[in-house]
């Protein structure tokens, strides 16, 4: 569980059994890959592994300079891990403004929704270009963005969640990534402040 403190109030998730938080720092990350890489070397998939290990190291990088403080992912399975991760992070309107102009921008856009009846959260999707250190795979991205209680909508806490899209994904993929999509937004809807915005 994450016990560094969080850039925003104190929130829940309610997370499926075998899922964890870990802190978005180089100890989350190293015991993300000590982990996974146990599964891995147990399927006698050390190619795998190794791969991962590389797209890990590339999104710590990523995380340190994108403001990442959390990750949320499946650390125990009966069987593989589900292909699926979420981070939370911060955002924040432009030159001290709200976020008004942004949201507005995904609407029109990125034809983001509202995923709650009582439009808390805004939720939008989006594919990501081919990943540099595995040639041919792009990942499926659903943004969340809720907006910080008392910043007047200066603040928003953000969740990221990657899907990874194997090269030639065909319709097999599609019904996984379906499925995961589903999964991932079930579990934002679980999200709640501790406590109620004044």
């Amino acid at each position: 569980m994450n016990t560094a403190p969080r850039p925003v109030p104190d929130y829940r998730l309610l997370l499926p059994d075998g899922w964890e938080e870990l802190p978005a720092d180089r100890s989350g990350v190293e015991e993300l890959i000590r982990r996974t890489s146990a599964v891995f070397r147990s399927a006698h998939r050390p190619d795998l592994d190794g791969q991962l290990r590389i797209m890990l190291e590339s999104a710590y990088r990523k995380m340190q300079q994108s403001g990442i403080f959390a990750l949320y992912l499946q650390t125990t399975a009966r069987e593989v891990p589900l292909p699926m991760s979420i981070v939370a992070s911060t955002a924040t309107g432009q030159l001290g403004g709200t976020l008004d102009r942004q949201v507005a921008k995904l609407f029109r856009e990125n034809d983001a929704q509202f995923l709650t009846d009582d439009r808390s959260i805004v939720r939008w999707e989006a594919t990501a270009g081919a990943n540099a250190e595995i040639d041919g795979t792009t990942a499926h991205l659903v943004d969340y963005l809720i907006p910080v209680p008392g910043t007047g909508r200066r603040k928003a806490l953000q969740f990221t969640t990657t899907i990874p899209l194997p090269p030639d994904a065909g319709d097999d993929a599609r019904v996984v990534v379906d499925g995961l999509i589903h999964l991932s937004d079930l579990l934002i809807s679980t999200f709640t402040w501790e406590q109620s915005p004044e």
